[in-house]
């Protein structure tokens, strides 16, 4: 690793470390304080005894907290002076490893390392195998030297980077590669830092979307975006803060396909807001609130799917459950389309619609079936379920990019080879809703 990340992760790993031991302290001293309460009718022996353990204790984690800290920093430090020099070394996110580490870490702490301005806090770039382009006509033209004017932008879900989308298959399975051959679509992957709120992420994608546009060679004459899961709020709310201050991308946008959105929130971030919540009954279990409560401003937003900056998170110690949020709907002009999975064979099942889901989000989550008013109107043919899929295989699994390859081929044109019409695919258990 280059000297500035060495000394950041030594610096997180330090913090970490330190408010672990902080935690565990808070919950010794709790219950030492039931048993030298209870004991306490012996006399003032047990309370003098009780002191003595608390001043003790204190003693050790201090010297623990303290020791810890500084080894943990001194060994980061002492490892960058004997590096080689910063240029001889790839970053991070230059690595698959150390990509996939950032991406975990980000959407679990990406909102600190942004508010820190650390080297870990993974920045908004576009990318084309692999790379960070710029967004300028000249890189541009290199990235794509035979400009088709028809755009594709990826967008990432939580704790992952670009790189989500060529994982856990073969090169035929990857979206990009499929939709350049299949439909003359170029393809940008964006990679952004998850764990900062998602309208933060998608102001900033409206602006990259701005320039892109701006600066496509030939200029681009079909835009479409595709996010999976966290990514697919970002792409909704980049539209909304297009619309509101009138950019120009949204007028070659065609199309917006979510995989796994969760727009009426997600049960599981619903589930930790609620043990979160029931944690903090008592001075015992107070440790798993405090670690509840490092969740990142991304991960809290998914609890309702906000979009837009004046849908703030709860107070935990109100009930998580049930819609809320600011109603944002589709924009007028553009073809939306969604997918929503279950591990679940049959998705017609209640319980695979509503509570199994894919494990993260629920079916009825992803094609937004509200009662109220935040309903999304989506057509009936741009919304599919499919049955035996996990949330990680919206990313490359054939059955869903038969579906976007569908949605995404020239109006007029006939179906791909092997491609699905509607209703029923053979041999799957797949619902249009």
């Amino acid at each position: 690793m280059r000297s500035d990340e060495l000394e950041a992760v030594g610096e997180t790993a330090a913090r970490a470390f330190q408010g672990g031991v902080g935690h565990v302290q808070a919950t010794h001293r709790t219950i030492a304080r039931r048993v030298f309460g209870a004991t306490s009718v012996l006399g003032p022996t047990a309370t003098t005894v009780g002191r003595v353990h608390d001043g003790i204790a204190d003693g050790v984690y201090a010297a623990v907290r303290g020791i810890g800290g500084l080894a943990l920093r001194g060994a980061a430090r002492s490892a960058a002076v004997v590096r080689p020099a910063d240029h001889d070394l790839p970053a991070l996110t230059d690595r698959p490893l150390g990509d996939a580490l950032l991406g975990a870490l980000g959407g679990a702490f990406g909102s600190r390392f942004a508010a820190e301005d650390s080297p870990l806090a993974l920045r908004m770039t576009a990318r084309v195998a692999g790379r960070d382009v710029l967004l300028e006509p000249a890189d541009l033209r290199r990235a794509f030297p035979l400009p088709s004017g028809r755009v594709a932008v990826l967008v990432h879900g939580l704790c992952m980077t670009d790189a989500a989308w060529e994982r856990g298959g073969d090169d035929e399975a990857y979206y990009a590669r499929r939709l350049h051959r299949d439909l003359g679509y170029d393809v940008v992957s964006l990679r952004y830092n998850s764990g900062r709120r998602i309208p933060q992420n998608g102001a900033e994608l409206a602006s990259l979307l701005e320039r892109l546009v701006a600066a496509w060679p030939g200029g681009v004459r079909d835009l479409a975006l595709i996010g999976h899961s966290m990514g697919g709020l970002v792409c909704r709310s980049a539209c909304a803060v297009g619309a509101d201050t009138g950019h120009g991308w949204l007028e070659p946008l065609n199309d917006v396909v979510t995989l796994g959105a969760p727009h009426l929130g997600a049960n599981l971030e619903r589930a930790a807001a609620t043990v979160h919540w029931a944690a903090g009954l008592l001075p015992e279990t107070r440790l798993f609130a405090d670690l509840l409560e490092l969740r990142s401003d991304g991960v809290l937003d998914l609890r309702d799917g906000a979009i837009v900056l004046d849908d703030l998170p709860l107070p935990v110690d109100r009930w998580p459950w049930g819609e809320r949020g600011t109603h944002v709907p589709l924009l007028e002009g553009v073809r939306h389309h969604a997918v929503g999975t279950t591990m679940a064979r049959d998705p017609e099942s209640w319980l695979a619609a509503n509570v199994l889901g894919d494990l993260l989000v629920t079916p009825s989550s992803a094609a937004s079936r509200a009662r109220g008013e935040r309903r999304l109107a989506f057509e009936e043919d741009d919304v599919v379920i499919l049955g035996g899929i996990d949330h990680l295989a919206l990313l490359h699994h054939a059955r869903v990019y038969a579906h976007v390859r569908r949605w995404l081929r020239p109006r007029g044109a006939l179906p791909a080879a092997g491609g699905t019409g509607d209703g029923v695919v053979e041999g799957a258990a797949v619902r249009v809703a």
